[in-house]
């Protein structure tokens, strides 16, 4: 099956970050493999544990972004950029043109129907492609969907905010290439 795409670009498959030799600790690393594959249209494609491997990390596991940059510059070459001081008009103009975000924030700010396990209490990372100018909804990766055969799924507009802005808009991105 081709990957379904949008406004031109395919969109990557699901990352499960459960099946990694460091489960559960690799969700910014995760996120940053499914940015690096939809930014190069699919020409770099790695799972999230490439990315873990090849930066530091957490003494609990987890990495920052600012960590998850240093790994995309080493695997894929490219940059990942955390810009300081955004808002709600930047991050929808953003996915509004498709042109996928790293969030991360508390995860129990996300209802137990669009989380992928009961226990909540962290925070974690999930990568966003565009949001449905028709609902105003968000498509979204999460790495504790075990499904590696889909191409996300729709977050209501009102889940994304609460988790996007539970730490402020932390986020990332990398560049898109021209197709």
């Amino acid at each position: 099956m081709n990957a379904p795409t949008v406004m031109g670009r395919k969109l990557p498959l699901g990352d499960f970050e459960g099946d990694d030799a460091d489960s559960w600790v690799g969700c910014t690393a995760t996120s940053a493999g499914r940015a690096v594959a939809f930014s190069t249209n699919g020409r770099i494609v790695h799972d999230g544990s490439v990315y873990y491997a090849a930066a530091p990390h957490d003494p609990g596991g987890g990495q920052s972004l600012e960590q998850a940059q240093l790994a995309v510059k080493k695997v894929a070459g490219l940059e990942l950029v955390i810009p300081v001081g955004w808002q709600r008009k930047d991050a929808t103009t953003w996915l509004r043109y498709a042109r996928g975000l790293i969030v991360q924030g508390a995860y129990d700010t996300i209802p137990r129907a669009y989380r992928h396990q009961a226990f909540s209490g962290f925070n974690h990372a999930m990568w966003f492609s565009h949001m449905s100018a028709a609902t105003g909804n968000f498509r979204c990766w999460d790495p504790l969907n075990p499904n590696i055969h889909e191409y996300g799924e729709w977050l209501p507009a009102a889940v994304f905010w609460a988790f996007n802005e539970s730490l402020n808009f932390s986020v990332g991105y990398v560049p898109l290439e021209a197709l």
